[in-house]
């Protein structure tokens, strides 16, 4: 046990873009369902999506596609309190709670297209493939979620709701105000990673390790710049080849950093972590 531990920390180290038993399949809502899209206040859309989440993160159980629900279910609740803040953080915030509605739309979807044996984007594929079968740690699969939602799905959402507000400014501003949510929701989601699921996320928890703090914001910051990179070049294209070149590019860059995340396994560390989380984890 102290060789497989000593193994899963050296893994740990290699693979610092972290963020930090098997259940029968949950249920998951219809595709292009949006509990609140057109009604209730940004604060009530926001809490729709929480509660969701974090039932679809309770009926995985120890299921290694868990982590990145919990992790989702812990942003939107850092979220709602960011948009309840006086005096506000956004300047649209009924946008970014949009945003945030059809953006939770596009991982539930992909969810349940994995669920059913349908295909899925390359990336989201990786995400999940190891879930099944990989002997990553949890912080791996949060991250390869992370990395496929945001790098993937992300800017296909910010061009659907709009880059631009009517009178023509930028909405960039509050995109690059929602890191906010992240970087306080980090500590939290890494502690809730290491009760529940893998004692090894510890090693990431920045009230000891503040490297691994700043490595995360930094990984966020640039995924998500990348993100809108993306979104503009695809709003820009001009006609169905300039949109298929940019279609494939988001495809390509989220899918080699899927392939990159998922590179640092350690055998056994499976059975470490099923048994951790089965046995109650750190609770």
């Amino acid at each position: 046990m102290t060789g497989v531990r000593k193994a899963v920390a050296a893994g740990a180290t290699a693979a610092l873009l972290w963020l930090g038993g098997t259940v029968p399949a949950p249920a998951v809502p219809a595709a292009g369902v949006a509990p609140c899209a057109g009604r209730g206040s940004p604060e009530e859309c926001v809490a729709a999506r929480e509660a969701q989440l974090a039932a679809l993160r309770d009926r995985l159980g120890c299921d290694h596609r868990a982590p990145f629900a919990a992790i989702y279910a812990r942003l939107e609740t850092t979220l709602g309190q960011v948009l309840r803040e006086r005096p506000p953080v956004f300047a649209e915030p009924s946008w970014i709670a949009g945003l945030d509605d059809a953006f939770a739309d596009r991982y539930l979807a992909a969810f349940r297209a994995d669920e059913s044996g349908r295909p899925v984007p390359e990336a989201w594929r990786i995400a999940f493939a190891v879930a099944r079968t990989g002997q990553a740690d949890a912080g791996q699969d949060a991250l390869l979620g992370a990395n496929a939602h945001i790098q993937r799905d992300l800017p296909h959402v910010l061009v659907a709701l709009g880059l631009v507000r009517p009178d023509g400014t930028s909405r960039k501003g509050d995109y690059d105000r929602a890191q906010i949510v992240l970087d306080r929701a980090y500590g939290p989601v890494v502690r809730e990673l290491a009760r529940r699921y893998d004692p090894f996320t510890r090693l990431v928890d920045d009230r000891w390790n503040p490297v691994a703090g700043y490595t995360a914001h930094q990984l966020f910051v640039l995924w998500r710049q990348n993100a809108w990179a993306h979104a503009r070049r695809l709003a820009a294209a001009r006609g169905a080849a300039e949109r298929d070149a940019a279609a494939r590019a988001i495809e390509t860059d989220a899918a080699t950093w899927a392939r990159l995340l998922s590179t640092v396994q350690v055998p056994g560390h499976r059975a470490v972590r099923d048994a951790y989380c089965r046995g109650g984890g750190g609770a």
